[in-house]
C-alpha cells in the first residue's frame, strides 16, 4: 500500500455553517466520513476565515473518491489543490474526518498555508495540520472526540 496525502483549499460559498442546523452539518459529515471509511481515507477539514483547508490520506484511488464528494458539494467555491505526493504516515489514524474550526485559535502554519499561493510543499501542508492532528492525540484510548 502507497499511502498518499492531499492538501487543498476552498473558499466558502456564504459561510459553510450559516442556515445549516447542527444535525444538518452533522449528516453532511456523517456522509464524508462514511466514504472515508470506505476508501480507507482519514483527514481534517480546516474552517479558517471564509476558507477551508482539507486533508486528505490514503491510497491514491481513494482519495480521488473522497475528494471528488467533498468538493462537488456546492458550499464549497472552486478548490485550489495546494500539494499532494507520498506520506510517511498518516497524521489522522483514527479518524475518518475531523472538522476543526480556527476562527478561535488560529493554528500555528495555517494563516500562512491559506494565505500562500499555490502549490506549496507537501511537507509544509503537513506541519500546519500537525497542530490540529496533536489535538486529537490525547483522545485516542477513549475516540470520544475521534469523530468517527
Amino acid at each position: 500500500m502507497v499511502l498518499s496525502a492531499i492538501c487543498y483549499r476552498a473558499p466558502l460559498r456564504g459561510s459553510l455553517l450559516d442556515g445549516l442546523s447542527g444535525a444538518d452539518i452533522d449528516r453532511l459529515l456523517d456522509r464524508f466520513r462514511h466514504l472515508n471509511r470506505l476508501n480507507g481515507v482519514t483527514g481534517a477539514i480546516l474552517l479558517h476565515g471564509d476558507q477551508v483547508v482539507v486533508w486528505l490520506e490514503g491510497e491514491a484511488s481513494g482519495l480521488t473518491d473522497s475528494r471528488s464528494s467533498i468538493v462537488d458539494d456546492l458550499r464549497l467555491g472552486g478548490t485550489g489543490p495546494l500539494c499532494s505526493g507520498p506520506l510517511a504516515a498518516r497524521l489522522f489514524p483514527h479518524c475518518w474526518l475531523c472538522l476543526a474550526d480556527s476562527r478561535v485559535e488560529v493554528p500555528a502554519g495555517v494563516a500562512e498555508l491559506v494565505e500562500q499561493p499555490a502549490p506549496v510543499s507537501l511537507d509544509q501542508a503537513r506541519k500546519a495540520m500537525l497542530c490540529v492532528a496533536e489535538r486529537l492525540d490525547g483522545c485516542r484510548y477513549t475516540r470520544a472526540a475521534m469523530l468517527v
